[in-house]
């Protein structure tokens, strides 16, 4: 008689716990389901065409590969719920009605399961393609008089700890990031653009991203404080049978021209002068400026023409079109460009211990598909002088937008 009574008792206590473990199973299960299916969703962010019921669609598709059904999350509400914000982030929300095997005979109120997710879009790290690495100038980087440097899909950095890290006085100072470890600062100007705002400050050193680079080696003398300006009908053909140029070496003027065979052009303890020259051919070329002493790099032209140069894409120095290296003590003297011309390259200029300098209407841009980055240890463009910057087709390096869960 005793088990008679007791015995329904116990049996709805053990099928009511029963329920509720297997509701906690569900509400757990649903909101990884709903994690997935925020994921999905998300996915189709970055193609700025999707409708909502394409997010449903897509949402749904993962949450039934994620709850492999069969009680996992109870009976779901279709179609789910979806938010957007912008193309940025999308928020999922679902809802299932829990499995009760007891409940019905309890006479329980079976419940409502609520999950949700939120998921977006996060841009890849932005690339410094202009970087100042002297860590006290003041300014590292400076604009002004009509200057301007701008980056295409990455960013602008000076690792100065300066009040004046980075000044801009009537000029454009623009990327996709603006960063300094002391202060961004601009003039009263009105002439001046500046993108992001000084508000927006990394605060953060970069590494230089050429430090690895093995240092160069290079052979004896080819030539000693030469220069090849006289007039002549054919170009001057430089190869690699005699690329070691010694001392003070200028290059053009009086009408010459000239041609590079692809490699490496040492140019040891001495500057390196284009002056009014005409180079027709320079691709798969760097220009290193080396030794104890190096000098220079000193770029006149004003003549309203413009030159291309690639460096080399394969090598221990690949990618670098111009290397001054550093002394065996103090600092480098400044590179300069200046006049109406445009170089056009597709590789990077290096100058970790010199300045770089451009005045005067001249103007360093990047290849159409190629790179154009700039690693100095100051920075400085006026007189409507400018550089353009970006990593390879101004992508941002390559790096994929790539798809969170952001809560």
């Amino acid at each position: 008689m005793v088990l008679a009574v007791t015995l329904p008792v116990v049996l709805a206590t053990a099928g009511g716990t029963l329920d509720l473990g297997l509701w906690y199973r569900e509400d757990f299960r649903l909101q990884l389901a709903a994690d997935a299916g925020a994921m999905g969703a998300a996915r189709l962010l970055p193609g700025h065409t999707a409708q909502t019921s394409d997010f449903q669609a897509a949402a749904l598709l993962e949450i039934n590969a994620a709850s492999a059904g069969a009680y996992a999350i109870g009976t779901l509400a279709t179609p789910v719920d979806v938010s957007q914000t912008g193309w940025t982030a999308v928020t999922v929300t679902v809802h299932a009605t829990a499995t009760s095997w007891f409940g019905g005979l309890l006479n329980l109120t079976t419940p409502t399961l609520h999950a949700t997710a939120r998921a977006g879009v996060v841009p890849p790290p932005v690339t410094a393609c202009v970087l100042a690495l002297n860590g006290s100038a003041s300014p590292a980087i400076q604009v002004d008089n009509m200057g301007s440097i701008v980056a295409t899909g990455c960013g602008i950095f000076s690792n100065s700890a300066a009040a004046q890290s980075i000044y801009l006085n009537s000029g454009t100072l623009s990327g996709s990031a603006l960063g300094a470890v002391g202060g961004v600062e601009q003039s009263n100007s009105g002439s001046n653009t500046m993108n992001p705002s000084p508000g927006s400050s990394d605060q953060s050193s970069v590494a230089d991203p050429l430090a690895g680079t093995p240092a160069p080696s290079y052979g004896p003398c080819s030539y000693t404080n030469a220069s090849f300006t006289a007039w002549r009908a054919t170009p001057y053909q430089f190869t690699q049978a005699a690329n070691v140029f010694c001392g003070n070496t200028t290059i053009g003027g009086n009408g010459s021209t000239d041609t590079f065979a692809p490699g490496t052009y040492y140019v040891v303890n001495g500057n390196l002068v284009f002056n009014n020259a005409t180079v027709t051919q320079a691709q798969g070329v760097q220009f290193i400026l080396t030794g104890s002493n190096p000098g220079a790099l000193s770029w006149t032209n004003y003549s309203n023409t413009t030159t291309t140069m690639t460096a080399p894409t394969t090598g221990p120095q690949a990618g670098i079109l111009v290397w001054q290296t550093c002394p065996a003590s103090g600092s480098a003297p400044a590179n300069t460009f200046a006049g109406g011309s445009t170089l056009a390259i597709d590789g990077a200029i290096y100058t970790p211990c010199g300045a770089l300098d451009l005045s005067n209407n001249a103007k360093i841009v990047p290849q159409s598909g190629g790179a154009a980055t700039y690693v100095a240890n100051t920075i400085h463009t006026t007189g409507s002088a400018g550089i353009t910057a970006q990593t390879t087709g101004g992508s941002g390096g390559g790096a994929a937008t790539t798809v969170q869960l952001l809560q």
